[in-house]
C-alpha cells in the first residue's frame, strides 16, 4: 500500500498546488513559481532520512543531473536547494504525461516508440560516455513535456539504495533489469544498461514488461526467475513490428552480456534504419560530445565513514560466471583499495566510452551507507566491504515440495548478519538474489527435474553453496 505524501515545504518564490505522487523516499509535489511564473514539479526528501551524508550527496547529485539536463531529451532542472524544515528539494520541468501512465493502457505507434527509443538512446549513450550509468530504465521514466517531446527522468548513478547500518539493498525494478543485476553479480554496466534499454522499447510496443506473462504470476520474484531462467523471451505480439526490430530488442536482451549490442548507440543505430526501412525520416540521435560532467565537487563530498564497518578496506564484488568478463584484476585491486576519498574512479571515466565492448561495472560509492539522491529519489551504489573474521554459513536442511503448479523449496536460517542475502541457483543459472528462506518455481517454466543451490552472500562474497535439492514435476 502506498503511503500518503508528507506535508508540503513552505518554498519561498513558490506557491503549492497539489501533490502529484510518492515514492520510498521522496514526494513530488506542483507548485506554481512566482517569478518566472510557471508551474513546476518539486521533488522533496521524505523528512524521514535524515543521514546528513545522504542529504549532501543528494546536493552534489543534483549538480551532476543539472549538467545533464543540457542534453534535449533529458528533464529540465531548475533549482536545488534546502527548505526551511531542513528537507533537500530540486525544481525541475513539470511534464504532464508520461509513458508511465501510457504503455499498459494505450497502443503506442510504432513511429512514436522510435523517435521516443532514439531520443532515450542518446541519452544514455552520453550519460555513458561520461562514465555515469542511469541504472533504472524503464517506461515510467520517460516523462513527456507540454510540447510532446519525451525526455528522460530519475537520473542517477545507481538505481538501489544502501541502507546505512545494514548495508541491505531495495528498490531495484526487477521487471527491467539485467540477469546479472538481479543476480547481484554487478551492479550495473553499459551492457546491462542495453538490456535495461531494450526491455524499455520492448515494453513501449508490447504494453508490458519482457518476462511478465497475462494472467500468470507477476510478482517480482516469478519474474525474476524467468529472467534468470531458460524462458524464451516472448514474442511482442504486434503485427506491424518488422522482423529487424523484434530481432534486434532479442538481441538486447540476451541473458549472456556479451551477446548483447556493445553499446547503446549501436542499438540507436539500428532503429534509425529501421525508421528508413519503414519510409520515415531517420531520427536525430543528441550527443554532446565535448562536454564532460564535472565531478569534481562529488570527489570532494564523498563522505568518510568509520572503517570499523567495512574492516578498513574496501572490496567490489566478485563477479560470477555470467559471462561479462572480470575486467582487469589489478584495475580492481586499485578500485578496492583508494579510499573514502574517491567516488568514481577518474580511469572508468576516461575509458568509459572506449571500453563499451566489455561489461565493465562502475566501482562503488564508497563508505558503509554512503548514498546518493537524484532527481528521481534516493539513489546509490552498494558498498561491498570485507567480511571480516566471520564465517560465512552454509545452508543445510533445505526441504523441497512439490503441488499442482509449483515447485517448493525452504530452509532454515543458518545465522545470516545484517546485509547477508542468499544467492540461488536454479538447475546452475546465474542465481536468484533473495531475501526470503523460501522460493517458488512454477512448474511449466521449469518442466521436468528442477534442482537448486544456495549460497550466503555477505558484504559481495559468495559462501560455501548447499547440496542440491531436486524435485521432478512430470506426473
Amino acid at each position: 500500500m502506498r503511503r500518503l505524501p508528507s506535508p508540503p515545504p513552505e518554498l519561498a518564490g513558490y506557491s503549492y498546488l497539489r501533490a502529484l505522487g510518492t515514492g520510498g523516499f521522496a514526494d513530488v509535489y506542483l507548485y506554481e513559481q512566482n517569478l518566472p511564473r510557471r508551474q513546476v514539479a518539486v521533488k522533496v526528501l521524505t523528512p524521514g532520512i535524515s543521514d546528513e551524508a545522504m542529504r549532501a550527496m543528494f546536493l552534489v547529485e543534483t549538480t551532476l543531473m543539472a549538467q545533464l539536463s543540457a542534453h534535449p531529451a533529458v528533464l529540465t532542472v531548475y533549482e536545488a536547494s534546502v527548505a526551511p524544515d531542513g528537507r533537500p528539494y530540486l525544481v525541475m520541468e513539470y511534464c504532464p504525461r508520461g509513458y508511465g501512465g501510457r504503455f499498459r493502457t494505450e497502443s503506442i505507434t510504432l513511429d512514436e516508440v522510435l523517435g521516443t527509443g532514439i531520443a532515450v538512446g542518446g541519452v544514455l549513450e552520453t550519460a555513458h560516455r561520461n562514465g555515469l550509468l542511469h541504472r533504472d530504465m524503464k517506461p515510467a521514466n520517460i516523462l513527456i513535456t507540454g510540447y510532446g517531446r519525451a525526455v528522460v527522468s530519475d537520473f542517477g548513478i545507481a538505481s538501489s539504495i544502501v541502507q546505512a547500518e545494514s548495508g541491505g539493498v531495495m528498490g531495484l525494478s526487477v521487471p527491467w533489469s539485467a540477469p546479472e543485476v538481479i543476480a547481484g553479480t554487478t551492479t550495473g554496466s553499459v551492457r546491462s544498461e542495453v538490456w535495461g534499454f531494450a526491455a524499455t522499447l520492448y515494453g513501449l510496443l508490447a504494453g508490458r514488461s519482457p518476462f511478465e506473462l497475462p494472467g500468470r504470476d507477476n510478482s517480482r520474484e516469478a519474474i525474476a526467475a524467468r529472467i534468470l531462467g531458460r524462458m524464451a523471451l516472448p514474442p511482442l505480439g504486434r503485427a506491424d513490428v518488422p522482423e529487424r526490430l523484434e530481432r534486434l530488442i532479442g538481441e538486447g536482451l540476451a541473458r549472456d552480456p556479451e551477446r548483447r549490442p556493445a553499446s547503446v548507440l549501436d542499438l540507436v543505430r539500428e532503429l534509425q534504419l529501421v525508421e528508413t526501412e519503414l519510409g520515415l525520416r531517420p531520427s536525430p540521435v543528441d550527443l554532446i560530445q565535448e562536454r564532460h560532467l564535472d565531478i569534481s565537487a562529488l570527489e570532494a563530498a564523498a563522505p568518510t565513514r568509520s572503517s570499523t564497518t567495512t574492516g578498513g578496506r574496501l572490496r567490489r564484488v566478485r563477479r560470477e560466471s555470467t559471462g561479462t568478463g572480470s575486467g582487469s584484476s589489478s584495475s580492481s585491486s586499485r578500485n578496492s583499495e583508494s579510499g573514502v576519498s574517491q567516488v568514481i574512479d577518474r580511469t572508468v571515466l576516461r575509458t568509459a566510452a572506449r571500453e563499451t565492448h566489455r561489461a565493465r561495472t562502475l566501482p562503488w560509492l564508497l563508505g558503509a551507507g554512503a548514498a546518493l539522491l537524484c532527481g528521481g529519489g534516493l539513489t546509490a551504489f552498494i558498498l561491498a566491504g570485507e567480511g571480516g573474521d566471520r564465517q560465512i554459513p552454509r545452508v543445510d536442511g533445505v526441504e523441497s515440495s512439490l503441488t499442482a503448479t509449483a515447485a517448493r523449496f525452504a530452509w532454515p536460517d543458518p545465522g545470516l548478519a545484517p546485509g547477508d542475502r542468499y544467492l540461488v541457483r536454479v538447475n546452475g543459472g546465474s542465481g536468484i538474489g533473495q531475501d526470503g528462506t523460501e522460493i517458488s518455481l512454477a512448474t511449466d517454466e521449469y518442466p521436468g527435474r528442477v534442482c537448486i543451490t544456495i549460497a550466503v552472500v555477505r558484504a559481495g562474497v559468495s559462501g560455501p553453496v548447499s547440496a542440491d535439492s531436486c524435485v521432478r514435476s512430470e506426473r
